[in-house]
């Protein structure tokens, strides 16, 4: 355990010496503070709705972007022999990719959460009568959990391809799964993508809470999948 903190902090140092971590912290965090600034006309047809719709593109962006960066930091890792001079020295491979997973996840959740605040200002600030928050909050974390996987899959790209091979593939893969919440109805989007789903169509959800607790569910099991998959990857893979 002492060993995971140890590696998390150093992989956290690192994207902030490499200013990585501000397009996957602040991008979620500043577009959701931007949402108030939208036009009530653009806004959507009720003031809840309309900021998890535009808070669902801010948070399918970051997303994608994560995405690519965590498959472009594992094969950078890989290329510069950083993972090799670890695993030299008795530390397991899975133990970085983890420690990778790790960094990404608390800058990613701390930087949607926080967006998801200021998107929920700007909806309560135009709202005629206090709205529900736990909709738009089970939601919000559900989008957190298919993060999660987002970054996952990126993790596992890169444990595989080389660096720029890796940053392509994943943003190709992960974009059009993030279009797909707002191209898809909500019914037929697969559960991992619920979270996203819900944001865009949050006012004619039904069971919006029942839907957010099913697809965070389904979420973090293919995120689990795919960093078993990125750690048996990593240890097939030369370093």
């Amino acid at each position: 355990m002492r060993r995971l903190r140890t590696l998390t902090r150093m992989a956290l140092h690192e994207l902030w010496i490499s200013f990585r971590l501000i397009p996957v912290l602040g991008l979620p965090m500043v577009g959701g503070m931007l949402i108030s600034a939208i036009p009530p006309e653009l806004a959507g047809e009720t003031a809840v709705g309309g900021a998890g719709f535009w808070y669902a593109v801010v948070a399918a962006v970051a997303i994608c972007v994560a995405s690519g960066l965590a498959a472009l930091t594992m094969a950078n890792e890989r290329r510069r022999g950083t993972i090799a001079w670890m695993a030299a020295r008795a530390v397991p491979r899975s133990s970085v990719l983890f420690s990778w997973f790790l960094a990404f996840a608390i800058l990613l959740g701390a930087g949607l959460a926080l967006g998801s605040v200021g998107a929920w200002l700007a909806a309560i600030s135009r709202a005629e009568t206090p709205p529900d928050a736990l909709p738009y909050a089970a939601a919000v974390a559900a989008a957190a959990g298919t993060a999660l996987a987002g970054v996952a899959a990126g993790l596992l790209i890169g444990a595989l391809l080389p660096t720029v091979p890796a940053t392509l593939l994943a943003l190709a893969v992960s974009a059009p799964l993030a279009a797909a919440a707002f191209l898809v109805p909500l019914s037929a989007l697969p559960l991992p993508l619920g979270g996203l789903g819900l944001l865009t169509h949050l006012d004619s959800a039904v069971r919006p809470v029942a839907g957010a607790l099913q697809s965070a569910g389904a979420a973090l099991t293919s995120a689990a999948v795919l960093l078993v998959l990125a750690g048996a990857g990593l240890e097939r893979s030369d370093l």
